[in-house]
């Protein structure tokens, strides 16, 4: 007998998960850049994702784009207790990233706090609409397909 959602070890789907996630977050983030510069006087540039210091743009845009990833989770991982760790896996990514850009590990605690206010943004919307879609109701069968036939020869 097969066991429902059976957990088997899959590096290749983690890491494209991983990446797929990394890439929401980045979309998004250009997203909401470019719309935050459309409607104030803010100048968006690449800089600005991959700087190591808040700029208070930068910290709404990241914000936001932790909620747009928060609902990515529920297509991308669909499990909830899997939403700590791409939460987590992101944002030491997009730490290491920075690092490289700058070439120097980044030491704002402002930087840093922005890091884990996202990361929990992230994670507990993440897990709270995984848990929506992981307790929808299973369909046990389907009600059969009625056929009208309305033109007969």
């Amino acid at each position: 007998m097969a066991n429902f959602r059976t957990n088997t070890w899959d590096p290749t789907l983690i890491v494209g998960q991983i990446l797929a996630m990394q890439s929401i977050f980045y979309f998004s983030e250009s997203v909401f850049m470019l719309a935050v510069g459309t409607f104030s006087s803010y100048r968006p540039s690449v800089d600005h994702v991959f700087v190591a210091t808040t700029i208070r743009p930068m910290t709404i845009v990241q914000l936001l784009a932790a909620v747009v990833c928060a609902y990515a989770l529920t297509f991308v991982v669909q499990r909830a207790k899997q939403c700590l760790d791409f939460a987590t896996t992101l944002h030491i990514g997009h730490a290491i990233i920075v690092t490289i850009y700058n070439g120097f590990i980044p030491t704002s605690f402002t930087w840093w706090l922005l890091q884990v206010v996202s990361a929990a943004v992230m994670t507990v919307a993440g897990e709270y609409l995984c848990m929506q879609l992981e307790t929808l109701e299973i369909p046990l069968s389907t009600a059969p397909l009625q056929r009208t036939e309305s033109s007969e020869v």
